[in-house]
């Protein structure tokens, strides 16, 4: 059975956590591990790239390398016996990169510089495997994860190139990176923060994977944010969907366009603790077997921008709502929730890229409010429409916090509710000490 392993940036972010995940490869015979970049790496990259944007910071680009480099090499003297190569590796990235006042130049500079965390850290990693006498391949995800014309993944060669480079028949380990791909113009390119885990599910569905595992620093998804709530737990077994769902709206151990790879071939997703390996963990799959409970788990999702309409034109009108979605459309910016009356709309976005530009075009149609720093938390469960008293029960468990909007009925297992961030803490509290009791027990 052909397995991929995604691991995490923490998961790698040392010497000792990364012979931590070569023990469980080899114990789970991986056929594709995924691996992101070292924690802390991209972040570093990606203000780089700030720096050099503005053209006059090369002391911070230096001190951010230097910082770069102190770490990758102790995690390299710490890691191999022979370590000629690899620091060969991290030094002529790391001079590159430290050149990135000079050659920086577009969108296309940018991402290259920001791949190298994760071509570095694959590249390492392959390094211990092979002193450790396994059998190594590193794979260079740009090869074969490439996107389309439109910047669509282009899953069709992703399969072609992958069979082609990949034998799970043998022992070999395919180690690769997650998160980096090709443009259509043949330019690196990234899946977008987060995206290892898209890459991981590719995978898994390119090759026929009888499961993709994504390894974390928690067990599994809680039925709650524990970093932010008391008494929550984990939650064995969930159906795509839900899973889907709370990924959307701010569970942070899965990156939401994770599940669809998966669920369209019925691949389980298995979701581990790197820190604790025989910890059950959670397995989304396409059944979950019924366990008698209505709610199974909150999620929340912040840095949401709330965008109202007010216009006397919707009033008896159609074809508003379509002209109102182009425009977001037109500036590729998604759009979360929404909410209508007769002569207003409301919606929320996550991506204040081009708010400028969007807000100018909608006041075409009539007056608009822009209102920051709110979240949406969304409660995911069996929310059958004939069911009474489901929505009844979560609104009486936070009746004392304002809510801003509220989506319910769009699907079978979940409401939303938009509220300020100041009140997040209180409100993600209240629901577990109220819709989950035995949690308490």
């Amino acid at each position: 059975m052909v397995t991929v392993l995604k691991f995490g940036g923490t998961s790698v972010g040392s010497a000792a956590n990364m012979r931590r995940v070569a023990e469980i490869i080899t114990a789970r015979k991986a056929t594709v591990t995924v691996l992101s970049a070292m924690s802390g790496t991209t972040d570093a990259l990606m203000s780089i790239c700030a720096a050099a944007r503005r053209g006059d910071q090369r002391e911070q680009i230096a001190e951010t390398v230097a910082a770069l480099r102190a770490k990758y090499t102790e995690c390299i003297n710490d890691l191999l016996r022979d370590r000629q190569a690899a620091m060969e590796l991290l030094h002529g990235a790391l001079d590159k990169i430290g050149d990135a006042a000079a050659w920086y130049r577009s969108e296309v500079s940018e991402k290259l510089l920001i791949a190298q965390g994760e071509l570095l850290t694959s590249a390492i990693f392959t390094m211990l495997l092979r002193e450790a006498g396994h059998d190594a391949v590193l794979l260079h995800a740009p090869d074969f994860m490439v996107k389309t014309a439109d910047g669509r993944v282009d899953m069709q060669a992703i399969q072609k190139k992958l069979s082609a480079a990949v034998n799970p028949a043998g022992n070999t380990l395919y180690i690769t990176q997650g998160f980096v791909c090709t443009d259509a113009a043949g330019n690196i390119d990234n899946l977008g923060r987060g995206g290892s885990d898209y890459s991981a599910a590719l995978i898994g569905a390119a090759l026929g994977a009888g499961c993709v595992e994504i390894w974390t620093d928690i067990d599994g998804m809680h039925n709650n944010d524990p970093r932010y709530v008391s008494n929550t737990f984990p939650i064995r077994r969930m159906s795509f969907d839900e899973a889907a769902e709370l990924a959307y709206f701010g569970a942070k151990i899965l990156h939401p366009a994770a599940i669809q790879p998966c669920k369209d071939r019925g691949i389980p997703v298995l979701l581990k603790n790197t820190l604790d390996p025989s910890a059950e963990g959670t397995t989304i799959c396409d059944v979950k077997e019924p366990d008698g409970a209505t709610f199974h788990a909150v999620a929340a999702k912040d840095g949401i921008t709330v965008v109202r309409i007010y216009s006397t034109r919707m009033l008896m009108a159609y074809g508003f709502l379509r002209q109102v979605f182009e425009v977001f459309e037109r500036y590729r910016t998604p759009i979360d929730m929404i909410t209508t009356s007769e002569v207003a709309v409301s919606l929320t976005i996550d991506d204040e890229s081009h708010i400028a530009q969007i807000v100018g075009e909608l006041q075409e149609f009539g007056t608009i409010e822009v209102e920051r720093e709110n979240t949406i938390v969304c409660v995911v469960g069996n929310m059958e429409h004939s069911t009474s008293g489901v929505a009844a029960d979560i609104l009486a468990s936070v009746a004392q916090i304002p809510i801003k909007m509220i989506s319910y009925g769009a699907s079978h297992q979940s409401m939303a509710m938009l509220i300020a961030t100041q009140h997040k803490r209180p409100f993600l509290q209240n629901l577990n000490d109220h819709l989950f009791p035995l949690a308490h027990a």
